[in-house]
């Protein structure tokens, strides 16, 4: 059976123009690289005569590797389906200059993959046993840091934005985007009138938990449903109005007119998480947009929130997450010496009969649990002492040996991924990145020796067998 060819395509975030949208030069473009990889295959007799597998990534960046077409190549070539990989040029592979290298360097010469950038004329099968020399790594250097300016760009402009006031994040509930200027928000005349009920309702001496009562009541759609955002496989089935949707709102300065920008910021270049940004570096701007509430309804809204009691103070204690069985929201806990585990979905939404019967005292919990760890204990002790009696020969010892190193040897690509990820995201430096992978390859070549002696053991033990037995 022949090997494909992996074709890999990706038009680049980078190489988007932000004001038309369009590919800034055709060359960039998916279906220039389509065609100028189809003319070299064409134009070379052994790669032609190969099956051909096309892997495209629209509007991915590539200063990190979590895209949904090269993952799923990347799981093709580790099943041995892909022994080539074509690309127009190395910066369609990859923006990252360490991550890049490694593929060319250890994981593909590791699976053995052929490596083909037409643009840089690269082609790994002229580099078997070396390293692929100055020019190939200054061009993946140039890449990286051609995205890192980029960035470093993007976001002075985004600053720029913010200290005049433009909206450049999702759009507040109450307001959309005007129109004519994508960073203004104006007054959403369907949302508006909930926000300033919201206000109102709470000046007047309404709890936040009785105004989402009342809105879930009337059925008033939450802010992810008037959205239209989807919900996470294991969220509830119904969205409602809660305590604390309601809080975050009267607590929102921009419903007076105020724009609030710089509250979070990002650590490292296109990371997925931020960190809060200290309170007295956020960017204020008054008057930014049309406000749904004036500066005195807020403050008074302020002021009516009910105020926890000094004296009541929350232990934090260790506890189980327990979740309702009937809508599927994590159970809210009492606190004091008499502890109860009970679902909130009643107190904003009375139509769940069912929920309103879901009230567990923590002792009857803590007893429910300690009975599911002894038996989970007592399965794992009776499988414990099965393997152990499955294991007493000599031979038995030698293949669980053998297994475990063989085990091991084949986790070196999940722990090289696991680095990557570690690295990429902040959670390690650059020098322990480059450490911890000379330590796994260090370790690699151990166990390779350690596998050959103990299967040589096995066949030695196998070969002792044979002779008493004849």
């Amino acid at each position: 059976m022949k090997k494909s060819i992996g074709i890999y395509l990706r038009l680049s975030l980078e190489d988007v123009d932000k004001r038309t949208n369009k590919a800034k030069d055709e060359s960039n473009s998916i279906v220039a690289q389509r065609q100028l990889i189809q003319r070299h295959i064409e134009q070379t007799p052994y790669l032609s005569n190969l099956p051909q597998m096309e892997f495209c990534d629209d509007g991915f960046s590539g200063t990190n590797f979590e895209r949904p077409d090269f993952q799923r190549m990347i799981d093709l070539i580790r099943a041995g389906e892909i022994r080539i990989v074509i690309v127009k040029d190395l910066s369609r592979f990859g923006r990252d200059y360490l991550e890049v290298g490694d593929y060319l360097e250890h994981i593909f010469p590791f699976l053995g993959v052929r490596m083909i950038s037409i643009n840089d004329h690269y082609d790994s099968e002229k580099y078997l046993g070396n390293t692929a020399g100055m020019d190939i790594a200054f061009r993946n250097l140039i890449y990286d840091y051609y995205s890192k300016d980029l960035s470093k760009k993007v976001k002075s402009a985004m600053r720029t934005k913010q200290r005049n006031g433009g909206y450049i994040t999702c759009c507040t509930y109450g307001y959309k985007v005007s129109p004519k200027n994508k960073h203004q928000m104006i007054v959403d005349p369907e949302t508006a009138p909930i926000v300033r009920r919201i206000f109102t309702d709470v000046i007047a001496g309404k709890s936040t938990s009785q105004v989402a009562r009342e809105l879930n009541a009337d059925g008033i759609p939450t802010p992810q449903q008037y959205k239209g955002v989807a919900r996470r496989k294991d969220s509830p089935s119904k969205a409602l109005w809660t305590h604390n949707r309601i809080l975050d709102m009267l607590k929102n300065i921009k419903y007076t007119g105020c724009m609030v920008n710089h509250t979070r910021e990002s650590m490292v270049i296109r990371a997925k998480s931020q960190r809060r940004v200290p309170k007295e570096d956020w960017i204020y701007h008054e008057n930014a947009h049309e406000a749904i509430v004036t500066t005195e309804e807020f403050e008074a809204a302020q002021a009516a929130l009910r105020k926890v009691k000094p004296h009541i103070k929350k232990k934090a204690e260790n506890f189980f997450p327990f979740y309702c069985a009937h809508c599927g929201r994590k159970l809210q806990r009492t606190f004091g010496t008499d502890v109860h585990f009970y679902c909130v979905t009643p107190y904003w939404d009375t139509d769940e009969e069912l929920c309103k019967s879901v009230r567990w005292d923590r002792t009857d919990i803590e007893e429910v649990v300690l009975t599911s760890l002894k038996a989970q204990i007592a399965v794992m002790t009776v499988e414990s002492v099965g393997k152990t009696q499955n294991t007493i020969s000599e031979g038995a010892l030698l293949r669980q040996h053998l297994k475990a190193l063989t085990s091991e040897l084949e986790s070196g690509d999940t722990q090289k991924v696991q680095s990557y990820l570690d690295y990429r995201e902040g959670r390690i430096t650059k020098e322990d990145f480059i450490s911890l992978r000379s330590e796994r390859e260090k370790r690699m070549e151990e166990l390779k020796v350690q596998i050959a002696e103990a299967e040589a053991a096995y066949e030695d033990f196998l070969e002792k067998e044979n002779q008493a037995k004849q």
